[in-house]
């Protein structure tokens, strides 16, 4: 093997042995390290058979806008309106079909525009006509007060500040301190009672699902399986849909900001007011879609100990963190959904449940996807897409473009995400592309809040039973796939929170602590290539993400596919991938380009990790984060990589290639492999 080609981005020759010991002997990258969280529960993902019809167990479906005046299904319907008897929404109403039906819209920036034919416009006029007639709200939040199970909030064209929730107060003395309740690791976050007592705290708009009946455990259960039934109460809110009534997601805006650079709606904020936007809590059944979000100091929607829920033909734009943030929540799908300008991720399923390959009898129908991400525009983010501790999540048929990074799963965040540790999760039939935005220049466009490499097309930091496949990746200055280790004494937060799930796929875990990166798969995926017909969308240039001037043509990668080939880490392979020149030849890795094609193992059976002390030392550079260190050997996972193929790129590659060739001989290399083999990571 050519070793010194693996190093096609900087290694870290200024670690010594004791750094490196007293980073508890490896460090990893400082990725998606998530926001406090209150101590959370996977819930019953039985239906709820209280409710009828029965809320959770599956995806609810959605109900069409006709049956809202039709007066046909369940529950009651309320709407929201501007201006009396909704004069304000039905002008609005019109000037959006006008341009609908002439222009056309996007529902998200990768497709073409969809354009509205006159007798869906004219049948849209007459629902909302009848709408208006039944309009008693001009607040959202009100309307969400007064509804119940089954019921339908219904929210014509408008955009609505909702300005009495804004001036609640922030930590009301109300429910801060004595509504708070200890994580895990002994912080205090708000309980769920606070949320109900004071909803518009942190919340433009709060969904209240279920009853307070009693205060939740203390210290935290360490089985996350089920909410506590002391503090489970009956649904109150199950099965509630908010829904828009425009010809646009556009044409309803729930906004949690002011200052806006411009009239449009993707217009940057100037301030912003309340933490989410919308927030879904121990909502069963819940349905938000046809509408948009903009303008959180953390989240756009927020659901929370959610079984079943949909977000759909939905926008979710400027979130400070997270476009939209799903926690502990089951049965869930993201669909038709588009996002940007959040600081840590447009797309968010945190600690999702542990339905995939190591899953217990608290699910009987598993292995099982517990949610699916499909058909969104995931950009202009920090990261498209993130999920510490997303296990069994698929991500499918979606584009990740524009991002500093496109995809980011990993087990980093285990001290405040229950389900250490994450596997099971499908990355299938993307485009993953163009992920090169640079956010940590000065001028930067949005806030970034995690450190992550500029130029990534995935990021899989800790993951198990990973199955990444016919993808299109291509266009990723830096790297197509990265897989790295995750080592168990560097979980964050001082430990995995709750118990770490039983039937562990490093079968050395319990020897050498080492839980995470095995039995991962890279099959099928087009590297460097896009398919054809293929057409940059317009938004990759909203914020200056470098690409490739024209689509047609190999559109290379920096580098296809990188492993830490951390000791002892099994079963992850690489097999049948096609590169650049649509051979299985041109993917690039260890050995490069012309090298044999099976640059990593090909054989899930006998494949396990070597060790390689240039790449821990490596990872162990880039963890201390950003600086100003610009040798050849030293991290530049903040500055943006070249263009490959380019002259820059070239020689940034010779001068990384024979810097770590001399490092691997050195005295500091040698004594770490020894350091690791005197920790148990290696012979």
């Amino acid at each position: 093997m050519a070793r010194g080609r693996w190093y096609t981005r900087s290694t870290a020759a200024r670690w010594t042995l004791g750094t490196l010991a007293g980073a508890a002997a490896l460090a990893l990258p400082s990725l998606a390290l998530a926001h406090l969280e209150r101590p959370s529960y996977w819930p019953d993902p039985a239906p709820d058979t209280s409710v009828n019809p029965p809320a959770g167990g599956e995806v609810p479906e959605t109900r069409g806008l006709g049956s809202a005046v039709k007066g046909t299904g369940p529950g009651e319907v309320l709407v929201v309106c501007e201006g009396k008897n909704g004069t304000a929404s039905l002008k609005l109403l019109k000037n959006s079909l006008r341009r609908a039906t002439k222009k056309g819209f996007y529902i998200r920036p990768s497709q073409s525009k969809y354009k509205l034919t006159e007798k869906k416009a004219n049948r849209l006029k007459r629902i909302n006509r009848a709408l208006a007639k039944q309009c008693e709200y001009t607040s959202i939040q009100e309307a969400v007060f007064d509804a119940g199970n089954n019921d339908r909030v219904v929210i014509m064209p408008g955009r609505y500040p909702e300005t009495k929730s804004r001036q609640q107060p922030l930590n009301d003395p109300r429910c801060d301190p004595s509504l708070l309740q200890e994580d895990a690791s002994g912080d205090l976050t708000p309980s769920y009672e606070y949320q109900v007592t004071c909803p518009n705290d942190q919340n433009l708009i709060y969904v209240q699902g279920r009853e307070v009946v009693g205060k939740p455990p203390s210290p935290p259960l360490e089985n996350r399986h089920g909410i506590p039934a002391q503090e489970l109460g009956r649904c109150v809110r199950c099965n509630l849909q908010i829904e828009g009534s425009g010809a646009r997601p556009t044409d309803v805006i729930i906004d949690g900001a002011k200052g806006y650079s411009s009239k449009s709606p993707e217009a940057k904020p100037g301030e912003l007011v309340k933490d989410v936007i919308i927030r879904a809590d121990r909502a069963d059944g819940f349905v938000v879609r046809n509408l948009t979000t903009r303008g959180a100091i953390e989240h756009g929607i927020y659901i929370e100990e959610t079984d079943g829920y949909r977000i759909e033909r939905t926008k979710m734009f400027w979130a400070a963190d997270y476009g939209n943030l799903s926690f502990t929540s089951d049965h869930g799908l993201y669909k038709n959904c588009d996002s940007f300008g959040a600081g840590d991720a447009a797309l968010y399923p945190g600690a999702a449940p542990d339905t995939g390959a190591q899953a217990t009898d608290f699910y009987p129908d598993a292995p099982r996807v517990n949610t699916v991400v499909k058909k969104c525009d995931m950009r202009g983010s920090a990261l498209g897409y993130s999920g510490s501790m997303g296990n069994a999540v698929r991500i499918t048929d979606n584009h990740v473009y524009g991002n500093t990074a496109g995809i980011s799963s990993d087990t980093l965040s285990a001290g405040g995400h229950p389900g250490f540790p994450a596997d099971g999760s499908q990355i299938d039939n993307n485009l993953i592309y163009s992920n090169n935005l640079d956010l940590y220049r000065e001028d930067a466009p949005i806030d970034i809040l995690v450190s992550v490499p500029i130029g990534a097309g995935i990021v899989y930091a800790g993951m198990n039973d990973a199955r990444v496949h016919d993808n299109w990746i291509f266009d990723n200055w830096r790297m197509g796939a990265f897989l790295i280790a995750v080592p168990d004494t560097l979980v964050s937060g001082g430990g995995a929170e709750g118990e770490i799930t039983p039937g562990i796929s490093c079968p050395n875990a319990t020897q050498n602590l080492l839980s995470t990166s095995c039995n991962n798969q890279f099959f099928n995926n087009h590297m460097g290539q896009a398919p054809e017909g293929f057409e940059f969308p317009k938004k990759l240039d909203q914020f200056g993400a470098p690409h490739s001037v024209s689509p047609s043509g190999p559109m290379p990668n920096g580098t296809d596919f990188w492993w830490d080939e951390f000791v002892t880490n099994t079963a992850n392979c690489w097999f049948d991938n096609i590169g650049p020149d649509g051979t299985q030849a041109s993917v690039t890795g260890p050995g490069g380009p012309g090298e044999p094609p099976a640059v990593l193992p090909a054989d899930c059976a006998t494949s396990v990790g070597p060790g390689d002390a240039v790449k821990t030392a490596y990872l162990v550079d880039c963890s201390d984060g950003p600086d100003e260190e610009t040798g050849p050997l030293d991290c530049d996972w903040w500055r943006p990589p070249a263009q490959p193929g380019s002259a820059a790129a070239a020689r940034k590659q010779g001068r990384t290639t024979r810097a770590a060739a001399r490092w691997e001989r050195s005295a500091e290399a040698e004594a770490v492999r020894d350091r690791l083999v005197e920790l148990g990571y290696g012979e």
